[in-house]
């Protein structure tokens, strides 16, 4: 299924959620997200995290939300 880009969707988007990780854990919990949206670029990954892709699924979202709150950030999903 291919992804659909159009303008931002900060239902979408989890910058929020990166922008309350601390530092030393970034790295992580990027390298978890790559694996997670299954993307090779820095490109694709900024087009799910600022909410460019509107298709993102259930299953993807349920994992990002896990992720988050493992390390201690109850809701990442906005802008």
């Amino acid at each position: 299924m291919a992804r659909i880009i159009t303008r931002k969707n900060p239902d979408k988007a989890f910058m929020k959620g990166l922008s309350e990780i601390r530092v030393k854990d970034l790295p992580d919990v990027r390298e978890a997200l790559y694996r997670i949206l299954r993307v090779t670029t820095p490109q694709a990954f900024r087009n799910y995290a600022n909410g460019k892709v509107i298709n993102l699924d259930v299953d993807k979202a349920r994992q990002i939300e896990d992720l988050f709150a493992a390390y201690g950030v109850a809701n990442p999903w906005g802008l």
